[in-house]
């Protein structure tokens, strides 16, 4: 027998965890490579490969050790018992871990099936539903799993039943938790349904601008213009005002001020901003203009409205006009520019 050679029927039953894991690992190359061969014709079985290798693995292993285990005999009573719970456990955890990959291999497929030409704002607001549900469901599958695994031991159902009725203080303490944690559950399944924000949104929050880079259940991450990361717990977004500015586009209107003198030729100004515009491929063509939006005792206020597909354009080309108008202003209306005039009072004359 085999188990002669071993001193303990335990040490036993690891080894042969061990060894199903090791040859299953080995069988599920094998069979990976044949599939690699007859599968071509399957759409993306790349990507069924590389979601369901491992789950693969793992029911190939499960399936090696009960196979193993049933034909070895052991010593201890007990032995039989606890190969039942491992495969038990194993079984519980594969349902677990296809579930997930099932989930993200959908998740891989729905993005990968948009039209290449639909609107990136229909694209960002797709893939941050998904992987909210996606981190909604794998949460909740986390969650059954565990549960299944202390319910198929009667010591430890018994044992959770016990702290439960007992200790008031912990049911307390579980209670506020848990009422925190499903605030910030209910307010990412509003997130996901209402898309105040998406992935790759712009916003500004509690003064700082910046993109979405990642939403989960519990909090958003904002990636700063200078590389910084804010992360925000995900009900700021449903109890507290913010500036969204690509909600429903992308295009952003913007302005540039310059300031200039009252003998300032506007027309003239307002052909040199078109030269402008025209010249860069950060204007988007949408809107442009210039308008005198004030004036003081010294010099005239001077608006120049420009339009770009994103907020990162509209900023290098808010910069751009502002370079180029002063340029101009200085090279073509050196006299426009502002200055600061005195008037000298002569005695005895006005």
């Amino acid at each position: 027998m085999i188990n002669k050679f071993l001193f303990d029927d335990k040490f036993l039953i690891l080894g042969l965890v061990v060894a199903s894991f090791i040859a299953g690992f080995i069988f599920n190359n094998l069979l990976s490579k044949i599939y690699l061969i007859i599968a071509k014709k399957i759409p993306l079985y790349q990507e069924i490969k590389k979601y369901f290798y491992f789950p693969a693995w793992f029911l190939i292993s499960i399936l090696l050790f009960s196979a193993i285990s049933s034909i070895v005999n052991f010593k201890e009573t007990n032995s039989d018992y606890i190969i039942t719970k491992i495969i038990q456990i194993l079984y519980i955890l594969f349902f677990g871990i296809v579930s997930i990959k099932t989930i993200s291999f959908f998740e891989y497929v729905l993005n990968e099936r948009q039209p290449k030409n639909i609107a990136d704002f229909h694209k960002r607001q797709l893939t941050t539903q998904l992987k909210i549900i996606k981190s909604l469901a794998s949460a909740i599958i986390l969650v059954i799993c565990t549960a299944l695994i202390f319910l198929s031991f009667a010591s430890l159902k018994s044992l959770g039943s016990t702290i439960l009725t007992s200790a008031g203080i912990i049911g307390i303490i579980v209670g506020f938790a848990a009422q925190k944690t499903l605030n910030l559950l209910f307010a990412g399944i509003q997130i996901a349904i209402s898309q105040p924000i998406k992935i790759g949104d712009v916003l500004i929050v509690e003064g700082e601008w910046g993109t979405v880079e990642e939403i989960t259940l519990t909090y958003v991450v904002l990636k700063i213009w200078d590389l910084r990361r804010l992360v925000i717990p995900i009900n700021y977004f449903v109890d507290k005002s913010f500036q969204n500015w690509t909600k429903t586009s992308t295009q952003l209107l913007g302005t540039v001020f310059v300031y200039a003198d009252y003998s300032i030729d506007v027309e003239k100004l307002r052909e040199a901003l078109n030269d402008i515009l025209n010249n860069t491929p950060l204007y988007d063509g949408v809107a442009s203009g210039i308008q005198v939006t004030d004036a003081n005792d010294k010099t005239i206020q001077i608006r120049a409205l420009v339009s770009a597909k994103n907020s990162s354009d509209l900023w290098n080309l808010r910069c751009y006009v502002r370079e180029k108008l002063i340029d101009y202003m200085r090279k073509e209306m050196p006299h426009s520019l502002p200055k600061l005039r005195n008037t000298v009072y002569m005695e005895g004359k006005i």
